[in-house]
């Protein structure tokens, strides 16, 4: 137990705000965690202690501290067990200690379970702490320290006992640096049972203090990138009989492990399989991208994916492509093999998704790795392809793949690092045009193409819903007209534009009245700002380039005028890494108005970030305020 358990101020009861951040909910009075090693049952065990006292300063911090959710790992042979869990809730004059039989656990996955339960007694103003001990035995995930978190911390304290013989390297990550920083050795701390001799052992001690919050916003790789913490990774394990274990491998190791993987390397060599279910057709034909293009069709549209992800997992192509459903390697490794036995240029690529994090570059960490794709080469161009949604078109890789780099191997030749490059030609095109007649009814017609990953969304959302369920969103949305017709052309052929169209039908009233405004911007882009944060200290990245555009035509008969029309803007951002554009020529009863916004580039450093929220504020109220004033002459 921690000796600064069950010991409260009458200050920290008293505490109504966090100076540092008075807009915070909940704060960390200070926080240790304590590691070290063991040997139980003749097995290496990692001990860890964990202690934490929160102050809760509202109702929201209730909910986001109140609550804990303590992740073990479960291995297929040995699992990490959590003891002695204990808390307390401290009100003045009162304290509520948790019952035992209101902790327990859950199973989250095959690889994961929880640890749970909630503070008994917690009100606004209520110090709550708990601690517990964790046992594993996967030394070789040591996973280290996260100094930051949701809510902001006064103190966090990380202290290691690492014999000797265990040999990690160390990284801290994030934007915050450390107030304290100590390594020492003692010596002769580590003991092994039937063993001669004992270990030193190095100790650690690092700490932080005063850390913000991390504040996630829209448009972020993972927040395991930013956020502050404290990294390890078993690079050696010196044996006591002399030997020695090496875990930081160069990728040449890799390579050869890789080959003789019995869930990639040996799963690629099964193109005499997948050759007998390629078609004459696919097999004589004579352009190189063409025959490509067929097979990735074939293997999309022969498989329905399970939603897992299945990197060095127990994969099995034969069996997965028998039974037309499988994870993203086994149906990606498919490809693989189906566009080999085609006689196309084609490798492998691992990566780690946008949600997982950036993969280590400097030497091979495999547990960075989660997700699979096959590179094709045609010529002096190269294709990046995912078969594991219908949406996908040939070259279009899906949102959480567009993570910068993967690791490419034909396991012959050595592996190397790939650029991961989004698809460029993401183009939204919107056409309005109304007519008003003379005694104030109005016809409408909408047209929309979408191309690139925009149409990618769009087909996803489609699919999601009923045609009936999507017209009745989006009339709920534009209340004062209803569709009257609705087609849509290429929903299902991926490689062509989606085109949508909508007849438009006003109300009767239509425009009757003695003065009607109208707003232009029927389907909005970004409506509302994303960027709101006072400070952004992680880059923004919208994954992919994109370009959208609007012509609004209202034509009026000769006993209407415009009474409102809104004037020309332009603005740019960072020397022409955003353009948006408002241009409107009037003439003989019609108005023609266009509008852009491009997004030449998705990536912005952070430094970058003030300018980049005053331009999205600007479009945000173009968008808003840009208005059309219609009324009949006098």
């Amino acid at each position: 137990m921690s000796l600064k358990f069950n010991k409260v101020s009458p200050a920290e009861l008293k505490m109504t705000e966090y100076k540092k951040d008075t807009t915070a909910h909940a704060v960390v009075l200070e926080e240790y965690g304590e590691n070290y090693f063991e040997v139980i049952n003749d097995q290496y065990f990692i001990i860890k202690h964990f202690y934490a006292k929160i102050k809760i300063l509202d109702k929201q911090g209730i909910e986001q501290a109140a609550k804990i959710q303590i992740p073990f790992y479960k291995g297929k042979n040995a699992f990490e067990v959590i003891k002695n869990v204990k808390a307390i809730t401290h009100n003045p004059n009162e304290t509520d200690e948790l019952a035992k039989d209101q902790v327990f656990s859950v199973d989250v996955n095959s690889f994961y379970g929880e640890t749970r339960f909630t503070f008994p007694n917690v009100k606004v103003g209520s110090v709550i702490e708990y601690q517990y001990t964790l046992e594993s035995p996967f030394y070789y995930n040591f996973e280290g320290w996260d100094f930051q978190s949701n809510i902001p911390k006064m103190y966090s304290e990380f202290n290691a006992k690492i014999p000797a013989n265990f040999r990690y390297n160390r990284s801290l990550k994030g934007f915050q640096k450390l107030d304290i920083n100590e390594a020492s050795v003692k010596k002769r701390c580590f003991k092994v049972p039937g063993i001669i001799g004992r270990a030193d052992c190095e100790l650690l001690k690092y700490a932080m203090k005063d850390i913000p919050a991390f504040t996630e916003e829209s448009y972020m790789l993972s927040r395991n990138n930013y956020i502050s913490k404290i990294a390890f990774e078993l690079s050696e394990e010196v044996l006591f009989n002399g030997g020695k274990k090496v875990y930081t491998k160069t990728w040449k190791a890799v390579d050869k492990e890789m080959r003789k993987d019995k869930n990639i390397g040996a799963q690629v060599r099964k193109k005499g399989f997948f050759k007998h279910h390629l078609s004459d057709e696919i097999m004589n034909e004579s352009s190189e991208l063409k025959k490509a293009q067929k097979v990735y069709e074939l293997i999309k549209n022969h498989y329905a994916w399970n939603g897992k992800y299945g990197l060095f997992g127990d994969a099995n192509v034969r069996q997965a492509f028998q039974n037309k459903t499988g994870n993203a390697a086994e149906i990606n490794l498919s490809l693989v093999n189906s566009l080999l036995a085609a006689d196309i240029k084609t490798e492998t690529v691992m990566l780690s998704t946008r949600a997982k994090g950036l993969p280590t570059q400097k030497h091979p960490v495999m547990s960075d790795f989660n997700y699979l794709i096959a590179k094709v080469t045609i010529g002096n161009e190269s294709f990046l392809l995912d078969a594991t949604e219908k949406q996908l078109s040939f070259g279009l890789l899906p949102t959480r793949a567009l993570n910068y780099n993967g690791r490419a191997m034909d396991f012959k030749k050595p592996s190397y690092w790939f650029t991961i490059n989004p698809y460029a030609e993401n183009r939204q095109s919107t056409m309005v045009t109304i007519n008003v007649n003379e005694d104030g009814t109005a016809k409408g017609k909408l047209s929309q193409a979408n191309t690139g990953y925009l149409a990618y969304q769009k087909r996803a959302a489609l699919a999601e819903q009923t045609t009936e369920e999507y017209l009745d969103d989006f009339e709920e949305s534009l209340p004062f007209l209803e569709v009257s017709e609705y087609d849509v052309q290429e929903r299902v052929n991926v490689q062509k534009p989606l085109k949508e169209v909508f007849t438009l039908a006003f109300d009767e009233d239509g425009f009757a009245n003695a003065e009607t405004f109208l707003d232009p911007f029927f389907l909005k882009v970004f409506s509302k700002n994303p960027f709101t944060l006072v400070k952004r200290s992680y880059p923004v990245d919208f994954a992919f380039s994109r370009v959208y555009t609007t012509r609004f035509l209202l034509s009026l008969p000769p006993n209407y005028e415009f009474s409102n029309v809104p004037e020309n803007q332009n603005f740019t951002l960072l020397g022409g890494k955003a353009v948006c554009g408002l241009k409107v020529i009037q003439q003989n009863g019609q108005l023609n108005l266009t509008f852009k916004l491009i997004l030449n580039n998705f990536y912005f450093e952070p430094e970058e970030y003030q300018e980049l929220k005053a331009f999205f504020a600007k479009l945000s109220i173009l968008q808003k305020n840009t208005r059309l004033g219609i009324k009949q002459k006098l």
